[in-house]
């Protein structure tokens, strides 16, 4: 009799156990999911800037060469956020793009060809800065990085958190350059 209380026992231990698991992951999944909606929200700010970028190097070719360094540093800024790139290189194309299509609109500004064309002025000296700031605002401020940062937090601070690390959900890369 002892032996079949002490198997059945176990029995219970082992469904217990798996339970906890099973329930940790499930909630966890659901948790990371959440997260990955708000994705698309970034998405649409870096496809924003993709745009901007793109308006800005329209302009340029008015005006430069496609081999100008400025020219080519804001196509790669924008090539790098339209692609299939990692997260952190994406950070880094973003916050380069601002630098970049900054010293691009000083460069524009000062050329006679823009300021002799009014169209071309408008949007080197308002239209093209204002988009890049509200846009570059936007992304920085997307919910994506406070639902990761959180999603983060509480993985890393909670027992169902450890076992859900340990049956493989793994922490929300943030949008950040390192």
């Amino acid at each position: 009799m002892k032996l079949k209380t002490g198997t059945a026992a176990l029995i219970m231990v082992i469904l217990m156990v798996f339970s906890i698991g099973f329930g940790a992951y499930r909630g966890w999944s659901r948790e990371r999911e959440l997260v990955n909606e708000t994705y698309a929200g970034l998405e649409n700010m870096l496809q924003t800037r993709v745009e901007s970028a793109y308006n800005l190097l329209t302009v340029a070719s008015r005006h430069l060469p496609e081999s100008d360094e400025a020219v080519r540093n804001v196509t790669k800024d924008r090539d790098t956020l339209a692609g299939k790139a990692a997260l952190k290189t994406k950070a880094a194309a973003n916050e380069s793009l601002s630098a970049d299509a900054a010293l691009l609109l000083q460069k524009l500004s000062a050329l006679s060809s823009v300021q002799q064309d009014s169209r071309d002025q408008m949007y080197v000296d308002s239209y093209l800065p204002q988009m890049l700031a509200q846009s570059e605002f936007l992304t920085v401020k997307a919910n994506y990085n406070t639902a990761a940062r959180e999603f983060n937090e509480s993985l890393k601070g909670s027992l169902s958190g450890w076992i859900a690390r340990l049956m493989g959900i793994g922490p929300a890369e943030e949008f950040v350059a390192q």
